[in-house]
């Protein structure tokens, strides 16, 4: 009553939607409720008096049948009652009566031991026969039914035996079962052959042996119409327990028969074969989970389904149905298939398919076989086919950050313990592979996105994509950090191989930054107007991630080279410098680093770290001079810095321009001319160098200059004053770009 009522108001509400419509739409649509009101109420009645009427018609009739019935069971009691007042009327009737049963149970003796002397002889030609059946099910004109119909009397003349003597004592009731077991075998063998016949009802069209089931189903005939006189006699029995023992009523004893209900199994095994039938076209797709090929194979369903109504039917009685059958349970199975795939962990590609799938299904059912979707029972997937499109997205994320996730916990165990070498491309490249796989699986949601043809869900789609790149980017920025922290400060306790794992993933976070815009320019143009703009700066932001986490890549290795390098640069300008050469040592590990970057490293991030070694290298040579152990001896520290600076610039011109270096090497040389300049010069020269470099600190210049043998302390203090009375006259342009000496921690 309440839902009648929530329905009313809503249907209302769905009507009278403005205060207005009360004055403009309640009396018409008042008259239009009553008009449909009435037409129900007349068809209500007409509806009812045609029940009434059928039900007092079924009435009378179930009243002149019981009167028919109680008339003849008084004409048969009247037969009774005149056959045995009949029987005093002729002389010595009770002798005749027993001559004629003895003459009976003779001549019934004589066949029954006749029948039992020939029982082995007709089995074997019976199963001289049946043996070539068993071997072929396929063999064309078989001589089935006359095997079946001398099967059946020699079943009947069993039955019919062991009836008979059950009363007898158990030793010959033992024996008469062991005679007829080979009987028993063979009517066992012969029912199963029926059944295998049965599940092969398809294979056997398809081999033009249609007349072997015409004959299966007259067998089936035969044997259902001896299991109705059973039953019937049977019920006789239990009807008539009071004529039970009488002589003259041999229906009230039963029917020895045991009832095989040959249809009913029939239909089982029909059953049962179309169960395997299902499983043999899909175990291949369920084993290697490939629901999509799955979906794609069940064309044999229909395929199937039009042989049957071309084969199959024309040679089955119209009250199998057979038909309609194998529809309903091809259509179970298909039910119960996808119900299974339903259940099962599908990518937004295979849910789309399966949609798909379901549509196709019911117009081919239609357009092909002629079967509307009313008549299909239950309907596929139940009707949620919306609710699948709302988790749609649901499922993307979850496959996203499961996929993702584990792509990224088997990439981090690899970075972390490197038992073994990254991967290498055939140009040599070091990389981890499965940046390719993690946007394989954001192609593949992306491109599936697409094919729906909804700008909103591929906006959605793209920024679900967008939060697995940034969650991506933090997982490997914090990684990078913790592994590099550990190979600076504890290098003897860190696994081997950090330099090549930090290529490797440097470089593809280049391919992942190439994956990301190839995506953008892919989709854009595909996506509506009003997302265009969103979808530009999620992926773009996604790019411009994926470079930071490479540059951060090339940073690592840049320290983890110099962390090799820092002991020695400490000691240039130190007594041991004097003593011997430093820089080739430095220059020989510098080559054999940029050897391994050149081969295995992305060529653009190769480049930039190239850049960064070279300034890293002119910082380190200029913190070098203000060690507090650094000391410059005038005759000879020139020579050797000079020879330094050009087997250093050697060694980078490899890999830059002259142009670029000598840019780059300006600094030193600046400073090398501060160096050495006499007093007379040295303000020019400071000059010089403070205008090229703006940001030069002042305390880099005094220590410098406090390290050369050649200035007392009287001599240094006036050249300090100097500069820096020179140092306030000179007041540098507010947007002058910072230089290398801010680049250096003092």
């Amino acid at each position: 009553m309440e839902d009648a009522r929530e329905v009313a108001v809503a249907k209302l509400a769905e009507i009278l939607k403005h205060p207005d419509d009360l004055n403009t739409k309640v009396g018409a649509l008042a008259r239009k409720i009553a008009k449909e009101k009435a037409i129900i109420d007349a068809q209500l009645n007409t509806g009812v008096q045609t029940q009434l009427d059928n039900v007092q018609g079924g009435l009378e009739t179930l009243a002149i049948s019981r009167e028919s019935t109680h008339k003849i069971k008084d004409n048969m009691q009247l037969i009774d009652r005149l056959c045995l007042e009949a029987q005093s009327l002729i002389g010595d009737f009770p002798r005749i009566a027993k001559i004629s049963r003895i003459h009976q149970n003779f001549v019934a003796t004589q066949q029954k031991v006749q029948a039992l002397q020939e029982l082995y002889q007709r089995l074997k030609d019976l199963e001289d026969m049946f043996a070539p059946m068993q071997q072929d099910i396929f063999m064309y004109d078989s001589p089935l039914l006359h095997v079946h119909y001398h099967l059946f009397k020699l079943e009947e003349f069993r039955d019919k035996t062991m009836h008979q003597a059950r009363e007898s004592p158990h030793d010959v009731i033992i024996t008469l079962k062991t005679y007829f077991r080979r009987l028993d075998v063979l009517s066992d063998d012969f029912t199963q052959y029926l059944w295998q016949l049965t599940r092969n009802l398809i294979p056997l069209v398809e081999r033009d042996c249609g007349p072997t089931i015409v004959k299966l189903i007259k067998i089936i005939e035969v044997e259902e119409e001896a299991d109705e006189k059973a039953l019937a006699a049977r019920q006789a029995q239990t009807s008539h327990q009071d004529l039970h023992g009488q002589k003259g009523w041999r229906l009230a004893e039963g029917n020895p028969r045991t009832i095989k209900s040959y249809r009913v199994e029939f239909f089982e095994q029909l059953h049962q074969s179309l169960v395997e039938r299902f499983a043999e076209q899909l175990a291949p797709y369920r084993e290697s989970e490939d629901w999509s090929g799955a979906l794609d194979t069940t064309d044999f369903i229909f395929n199937d389904l039009e042989l049957v109504y071309d084969e199959i039917v024309p040679k089955f009685p119209k009250k199998y149905k057979i038909y309609p059958y194998f529809v309903l349970e091809y259509h179970r199975h298909t039910y119960e298939f996808l119900n299974q795939v339903v259940t099962q962990d599908l990518d937004a590609g295979t849910i789309l398919r399966l949609l798909r799938f379901v549509r196709d299904y019911y117009s081919t059912m239609s357009t092909r076989l002629g079967v509307t979707e009313e008549l299909l029972e239950p309907q596929l997937l139940d009707g949620q086919e919306q609710s699948l499109v709302d988790e749609y997205l649901k499922l993307v994320r979850t496959k996203l950050v499961e996929w993702t996730s584990n792509i990224m916990s088997a990439e981090s165990k690899d970075f972390i313990q490197r038992n073994q070498p990254p991967e290498m491309s055939p140009d040599g490249q070091y990389g981890m592979t499965r940046a390719v796989d993690m946007f394989q699986i954001i192609n593949q949601q992306i491109d599936v996105a697409a094919e729906a043809n909804q700008g909103k869900l591929l906006y959605l789609v793209v920024n679900e994509c967008h939060k697995v790149m940034k969650d991506s980017q933090s997982f490997w920025k914090k990684l990078l950090a913790s592994e590099k922290r550990w190979q600076l400060e504890e290098p003897e306790t860190a696994p081997g191989g950090f330099v090549e794992y930090v290529m490797a993933m440097s470089n593809d976070q280049i391919k992942c930054a190439d994956f990301a815009e190839e995506i953008l320019n892919r989709i854009l143009p595909m996506v509506e107007g009003k997302y265009k703009a969103q979808v530009q700066e999620k992926l773009t932001t996604a790019v411009d991630g994926y470079m930071q986490i490479a540059a951060s890549g090339r940073d690592a290795l840049l320290e983890v080279t110099y962390n090799d390098l820092r002991p020695v640069f400490q000691e240039l300008f130190t007594p041991r410098w004097y003593e011997q050469p430093l820089i080739p040592s430095v220059i020989e590990t510098l080559k054999d680093y940029c050897q391994d970057f050149a081969a295995h490293l992305n060529e653009f991030l190769f480049n930039k770290l190239i850049d960064d070694i070279l300034d890293r290298f002119i910082m380190f040579f200029l913190e070098a001079m203000r060690h507090k152990n650094a000391k410059f001896h005038m005759g000879v520290c020139l020579d050797k810095i000079q020879k330094d600076v050009h087997m250093s610039f050697n060694f980078f011109a490899k890999y830059k321009p002259m142009e670029v270096l000598e840019e780059r090497f300006d600094v030193i040389d600046k400073v090398h001319t501060l160096l050495e300049s006499n007093r007379r010069m040295i303000f020019v020269d400071y000059y010089s160098l403070r205008q090229a470099y703006p940001d030069v600190p002042l305390a880099f210049v005094e220590d410098v200059l406090s390290k050369r043998d050649d200035l007392d302390k009287a001599a240094l203090k006036d050249i300090i004053e100097g500069i820096k009375a020179k140092a306030r006259e000179y007041e540098p342009d507010s947007d002058t770009p910072p230089t290398i000496f801010s680049r250096i921690k003092w």
